[in-house]
């Protein structure tokens, strides 16, 4: 392997292939320049900022392929040859040891097949959405401009259109990585209807039923094997604190390399604040930086003419932070938020009424606030 055509590591929905370590052989006979940055992400979470776990943008299409460790490197440096993507038919076993850390420094896991490329040093190349690439362009010169991955328009690569976006990875070592859903609902009005317009039950959706709670379908889904996307989306959001406290944790993965997306039945406070603790390690001063972040984002939210007139929904809180302290917080995933009609707005607080739009966002996020603050308050091991 040529030692500038550095592999891109990116997670496909492939199936099959059975699990090994990886190996100093698979990157080939050169080893892979340690000037690289470090950059650990999962499938639940991309250094875009894209969350690919469970997600109800999954669950709302036909093709609910998930990733499944499978994965594939691409190079960075376009050689003109027309050759196929070298595809590994392996699951990464993490972390790598320090060796192969040293040498492996920069790795992009993103959940869904073509979704991301890569583009130039610190962006990354997200797969065209006509709705996010309009959120962009309306945020240019809104007060949550400072809270969004930085935007460089659209570009074209192998006859696909992509949104040229910020790696949100980039100033962090070993970063560790947590999604947190926004709102008290992640599908739109829209597609609540559309989905009663044709209630057909299906198999997929009630296994996925059965693998959280095997008492959450009635007794005639469970004669029948199915539910209806209708019935599953709105028992999906009761399940989780989107329910009870207007976000939910996505998923997590930890500069370990542990990954964790089993917060489906996390619906409390307590619970809440348990998983941040772990999260950061009983840092005191990541927790205040959070806090501080999420404050300056509240009040930017509402100055914000953009947000005042958009219908948020499916957008997460991306939380990044390091062994160094460096810790962020960024306002991710606009493929589903949708402008309301001229004059209407939202008040993001209240609650919501099919009809009303209002999607909780506000007091999802002051919440938020609130649970951070608790974990503040009782102390922690490190300063």
């Amino acid at each position: 392997m040529d030692a500038h055509r550095v592999p891109q590591v990116t997670i496909t929905p492939d199936g099959g292939g059975s699990s090994r370590e990886m190996q100093q052989e698979d990157w080939g006979e050169n080893p892979v320049d340690g000037a690289l940055r470090r950059k650990l992400s999962t499938s639940s979470v991309s250094s875009t900022g894209s969350s690919a776990v469970e997600s109800e943008d999954d669950l709302l299409s036909d093709s609910e392929s998930k990733s499944r460790g499978i994965i594939t490197l691409e190079h960075l440096v376009d050689t003109g040859e027309n050759k196929p993507w070298w595809k590994l038919k392996t699951i990464v076993q993490w972390p790598f040891s320090a060796t192969q850390r040293r040498k492996v420094n920069w790795v992009q896991l993103a959940g869904h097949k073509g979704n991301f490329k890569a583009a130039d040093e610190g962006t990354i190349l997200k797969k065209y959405s006509e709705n996010e690439m309009l959120c962009f362009e309306r945020l240019r010169n809104d007060a949550l401009l400072p809270f969004v991955p930085v935007y460089h328009g659209i570009v074209e690569k192998d006859g696909e259109s992509f949104l040229h976006m910020a790696d949100l990875l980039m100033t962090f070592d070993l970063p560790n990585v947590m999604d947190c859903k926004m709102g008290v609902r992640t599908y739109l009005e829209d597609e609540l209807v559309r989905a009663r317009e044709r209630p057909k039950p299906r198999e997929d959706l009630y296994n996925k039923m059965v693998q959280v709670d095997g008492e959450g379908p009635t007794p005639q889904e469970h004669s029948q094997r199915g539910v209806t996307k209708p019935r599953y989306m709105q028992w999906r959001e009761s399940l989780s604190s989107s329910n009870t406290m207007g976000f939910r944790i996505e998923g997590i993965k930890k500069c370990d390399g542990t990954c964790r997306t089993d917060f489906k039945k996390t619906r409390s406070e307590q619970d809440v604040m348990l998983v941040f603790k772990d999260f950061v390690g009983g840092n005191a001063k990541i927790i205040k930086s959070y806090l501080s972040r999420l404050l300056e984002i509240r009040q930017a939210l509402t100055a914000s003419e953009f947000f005042k007139r958009h219908e948020v929904i499916g957008s997460s809180l991306l939380f990044i932070h390091d062994h160094t302290g460096n810790a962020q917080v960024w306002i991710i995933d606009f493929g589903k938020t949708t402008a309301l009609p001229e004059g209407h707005t939202l008040k993001h607080n209240v609650p919501w009424r099919e009809g009303n739009r209002e999607d909780g966002y506000l007091w999802g996020l002051q919440n938020l606030i609130h649970t951070l603050e608790a974990v503040s308050g009782e102390g922690s091991s490190q300063e």
